[in-house]
């Protein structure tokens, strides 16, 4: 009757063989690189796309903060105006300094209506790149009598 060889215990353990444990390694590896490689890639695609959106929307608030600027600006030339020469004014583009220009990226606009005998509604809309809303400034321009009296 021939003996057969059992494997030698160590700590109560069966040794395995060590080509059956490099193989078995060998592919728990590649899968662990596999898993890491595809869990890198979501992480700096959702940090690009994160880094994407808050340029668009920093671009959008100085886009819109430059358009609440030049629409404050031209009301208040509008304020200086004669209340009896007010009159609505149609689109104009405008560069980043309120001043008309042909190749500027700003739309500026204004309506004007009479609220009552004496009282304009003055109404003024600044378009923006981007802008779903152009912005919009209001104010009310009183008309007098335009009677004065001499000294």
């Amino acid at each position: 009757m021939a003996m057969t060889r059992r494997p030698a215990r160590r700590h109560g353990r069966t040794r395995r063989p060590q080509h059956v444990a490099r193989a078995g390694r060998r592919g728990f590896t590649l899968v662990n690189m596999i898993v890491a490689m595809v869990l890198l890639t979501v992480g700096m695609l959702a940090l690009g796309n994160a880094n994407t959106n808050t340029i668009k929307g920093q671009t959008l608030a100085q886009n819109r903060t430059n358009a609440l600027a030049i629409g404050r600006a031209y009301l208040e030339e509008v304020r200086a105006r004669d209340p009896w020469a007010l009159e609505s004014e149609s689109e104009v583009t405008v560069g980043p300094d309120g001043v008309e220009d042909a190749e500027g990226v700003y739309r500026r606009r204004m309506d004007v209506t009479e609220e009552r005998n004496n009282l304009l509604l003055v109404e003024l809309y600044v378009a923006y790149p981007r802008s779903e809303a152009p912005v919009r400034l209001s104010t009310y321009q009183y008309r007098g009598s335009g009677l004065t009296s001499a000294p």
